[in-house]
């Protein structure tokens, strides 16, 4: 059975199947500190030969031969990976906390809430990865270069999200996540952000 590939621009869907589900959970942790669109080409590669089996019962089916699998594919980190998509096979993605992604080897606040946010409706938290700290630090917030953790995670989570609805009212936060990385990445050009943000004056501003 294919694996269809990952689309990082478009990653938030409240109504995935199961396999789905998994497919973007092993994006999740397979993309952190890599480009999104390699790591989503990497998914696909991955899974191409799981057959009628889902994501996890395939990792399931490796045994042993998982880090071979890592290291044929090329994908990189493999102790972290290996390791992670190990003790994955555990978790219900469609009921597990903030908390229990937490408990994955190293996975962190940010891949955590990255895969809450986008398969979860009314979620809300902030990715604080490097676009989204760049893009507060335009509004004189000082944040770090590198995602924090712990209570200062915390402290600038509840400032990124006061300033997602002041600038994007009405917007939910999984669009507005995109919507920034989409920006700070140069995936869209200003103008282009624009429309996004205000499809109604946009469609106006053509006939005025």
């Amino acid at each position: 059975m294919k694996t269809k590939t990952i689309q990082p621009t478009q990653v938030t869907n409240y109504n995935r199947t199961d396999t789905e589900l998994e497919t973007f959970w092993i994006f999740s942790i397979m993309v952190a500190g890599k480009p999104s669109e390699w790591a989503a080409r990497v998914v696909a590669k991955f899974l191409k030969n799981r057959k009628h089996m889902t994501p996890f019962e395939y990792i399931a089916s490796m045994g042993h031969g998982l880090r071979n699998t890592l290291v044929a594919n090329r994908v990189g980190q493999y102790n972290r990976i290996s390791l992670a998509l190990e003790q994955s096979l555990k978790l219900n993605l469609r009921t597990c906390t903030v908390r229990d992604l937490e408990s994955i080897y190293g996975v962190g606040a940010k891949t955590a809430r990255f895969f809450l946010l986008h398969t979860r409706k009314n979620v809300e938290c902030a990715v604080l990865d490097t676009h989204i700290l760049s893009w507060m630090r335009e509004f004189g917030i000082n944040t770090p270069k590198a995602t924090p953790s712990g209570k200062k995670y915390a402290d600038l989570e509840a400032i990124a999200l006061r300033l997602m609805k002041a600038e994007f009212p009405g917007m939910s936060i999984a669009d507005a996540d995109l919507l920034i990385w989409s920006m700070m990445s140069g995936r869209v050009s200003d103008e282009e952000s624009f429309d996004m943000i205000h499809p109604f004056e946009s469609r106006v501003g053509v006939d005025d």
